[in-house]
């Protein structure tokens, strides 16, 4: 892949970033005199979770690092195990959020986070709000994923998220420069993956994962894995939409040429014969 388009694809990415840092920074304001608030919670939830995954894709290790810190405070905030929110609180979570954006802008004009940087600005607050919100834990997660409202959360962000990105996989696979389809795939099905991680959605990781292998071990079979790949995942999402979460396809098999795929895509029985499930 041309150095140039990397560094495109990396900023396409940033520039999406500082649109989830707003999301961050509209659903923490008002939070230490409004109190928590769940619905807005979820939404900030989601935008970290958007900023970790993408910037690990993407290189920027120091940038998914602070956003993975800041999800897990959320997380905390989320569940209601913690102290009252007060105005200071508020405004150290929007200090580590003002961190986080300058991290971004820092990886913008191409300056490496390193942990010179991290030591001097983000650490001490994310020390701050450890001290005041501790740590989630692994039974916390699993109750914010098994209460009605954390169910709504999984709906949710395969509604949202899920949707707009296999929107613009659709794209990718429509336009005529194609250049990029191998690499933009590759960090979806990786981006896609940490979500179902994080959802406990161990079926929709494994799939991702087969995507991801067999684009690795077949790049030139790219666009005919990219086609099956955005028609499995769009299967998936629809079961996980009306709750049949048992019957998730769990990986593609063996890599396709683009005649096979036109085929598998026009004769249903055959493409189930291809997907494997539990």
């Amino acid at each position: 892949m041309p150095q140039y388009n990397e560094r495109e694809i990396q900023l396409q990415f940033l520039e999406e970033a500082q649109e989830y840092l707003k999301a961050i920074e509209s659903g923490l304001l008002g939070l230490g005199s409004s109190g928590v608030e769940n619905q807005r919670l979820d939404a900030v939830l989601r935008a970290a979770h958007s900023i970790k995954g993408g910037a690990a894709m993407m290189g920027f290790q120091a940038l998914s690092q602070m956003a993975h810190r800041l999800e897990d405070f959320f997380k905390v905030l989320r569940i209601g195990k913690h102290e009252a929110v007060d105005a200071e609180l508020e405004q150290i979570l929007l200090l580590g959020v003002d961190r986080l954006g300058q991290a971004i802008t820092l990886n913008r004009q191409g300056v490496t986070v390193d942990e010179t940087w991290l030591e001097t600005y983000a650490y001490p607050v994310f020390d701050e709000l450890h001290q005041r919100l501790g740590d989630p834990q692994p039974e916390d997660a699993a109750a914010l994923l098994s209460e009605d409202e954390g169910q709504d959360i999984c709906a949710l962000l395969f509604e949202t998220e899920v949707e707009e990105c296999l929107q613009r996989l659709e794209s990718v696979i429509a336009s005529q420069d194609q250049n990029c389809l191998l690499e933009e795939f590759q960090i979806a099905a990786q981006e896609l993956s940490g979500l179902g991680e994080m959802l406990e959605l161990s079926a929709w990781s494994s799939l991702c994962q087969s995507i991801e292998q067999l684009l690795a071990a077949a790049p030139a079979e790219a666009e005919a894995i990219a086609k099956l790949a955005v028609q499995t995942w769009r299967r998936s999402q629809a079961l996980i939409l009306i709750g049949q979460v048992e019957s998730l396809p769990t990986q593609l098999d063996s890599p396709m040429t683009a005649d096979r795929a036109i085929s598998y895509q026009e004769d249903d029985r055959a493409f189930l014969s291809l997907v494997r499930y539990d």
